[in-house]
């Protein structure tokens, strides 16, 4: 047995111990409130899987028009969630050893809200399952072998399918209280300020005068999911002597590097990366004609504000995690060479080069020809 695994095992046997301490001093406590039904969601991971659930957070909102929604969320969830009129109230979960100081104050927030129904949505971290629990609401739903070993916690457990979009497995969650929404598109709010700040910092730069404006999004959060920077470099150059479009690359701070050496390579491009704020950028990507994006959080952000847009495939499955109930994209797909695929632990993914700038190019140009017959 390997230090991870025998690491692990430890872990849950602490926190089944703890769940059992709490039970014989009844500091769980078990919150009913049925007259005004109160929810807590939790997806704590990055900006693409918390947009997943607006689907479902929606559905709550609409199926209890007098609930109280609360979401305990990620710093990069709370950016995208903000102003999002189906949330009563967000929490921040910080993760790392260094934020362990404020998860007292954080359960006692959580335990004041008497929450009736907790829905665990998306977490990569355990400690999240003792939390839930200690909130002392008396429904915990998740999705059945998706709780690190901790199903023990779980008062309702679903069971999904491994070829389940992610937006319909939130909602097979939040419908074990009867919440259905038909709307299942993603959603993000933007405020005046922010879509202000936007056409501001792209006046400012030239490129709102134009008569087409694309984004490129190479970078993403594992290194596997990455078309080559060479090839977006190409597509850039293609897209501007095709279209005489402007060229806008998007990226977070930890991107910029990447997206400001691809910029200094396409004629008249420049990165945003590191100089917008996430909502800020999520506002330039509405104002994009056309955005191509690895399989990443601003490709959710694309789908959300209903850009058009090309979205690049190729380790992961974009029925499972790409564009649902999302108009005017493309998905350029390929094959997984390798068996077995190594995932997330990939560092050269070779895969992605299957997909050449011409094929894109020429999936821009269709997208482009169709959003102009329907205008």
């Amino acid at each position: 047995m390997t230090y991870k695994k025998i690491s692990r095992k430890a872990k849950n046997k602490f926190i089944e111990l703890l769940v059992r301490v709490s039970e014989s001093f009844s500091m769980r406590g078990r919150h009913h409130t049925r007259q005004s039904r109160h929810f807590l969601v939790i997806s704590t991971t990055g900006v693409g899987d918390t947009l997943l659930g607006t689907p479902a957070i929606r559905a709550l909102k609409e199926t209890y028009p007098g609930c109280r929604v609360c979401v305990l969320t990620s710093p990069a969830g709370y950016e995208v969630l903000k102003e999002n009129p189906s949330i009563d109230r967000l929490f921040v979960f910080k993760k790392g050893w260094s934020n362990l100081f404020l998860l007292p104050p954080l359960l006692t927030s959580l335990r004041l809200e008497k929450f009736e129904s907790v829905y665990i949505f998306h977490t990569s971290d355990r400690i999240i399952f003792p939390l839930a629990y200690l909130t002392g609401a008396a429904e915990i739903a998740g999705i059945e072998g998706q709780s690190k070993d901790l199903d023990f916690i779980l008062t309702q457990k679903i069971k999904s399918p491994d070829n389940i979009h992610g937006i319909e497995a939130r909602l097979n969650l939040v419908n074990l209280s009867g919440a259905k929404t038909p709307d299942k598109t993603l959603s993000v709010y933007l405020t005046d300020k922010e879509r202000e700040t936007a056409g501001k910092f792209l006046n400012n730069q030239g490129l709102n005068e134009g008569p087409l404006l694309a984004g490129l999004q190479p970078g993403a959060q594992k290194p596997f999911k990455c078309w080559p920077a060479k090839n977006f470099i190409e597509l850039g150059n293609a897209l501007r002597e095709k279209f005489k479009c402007g060229i806008v690359i998007t990226g977070s701070p930890d991107e910029k590097i990447l997206a400001d050496g691809i910029a200094s390579k396409v004629k008249g491009a420049i990165s945003v990366a590191g100089r917008l704020s996430l909502r800020e950028t999520a506002a330039v990507i509405k104002k994009l004609n056309i955005f191509i994006t690895n399989d990443t959080g601003p490709m959710h952000i694309a789908f959300a504000v209903k850009t058009p847009a090309i979205a690049l495939f190729c380790p992961t499955d974009p029925a499972l995690h790409g564009p649902y109930h999302a108009k005017h994209v493309s998905v350029i797909r390929k094959p997984v060479p390798c068996c077995p695929c190594a995932g997330k632990n990939c560092l050269d993914p070779v895969c992605m080069e299957q997909i050449t700038p011409e094929e894109v190019l020429s999936a821009v140009e269709s997208v482009l020809a169709i959003n102009k017959a329907k205008t």
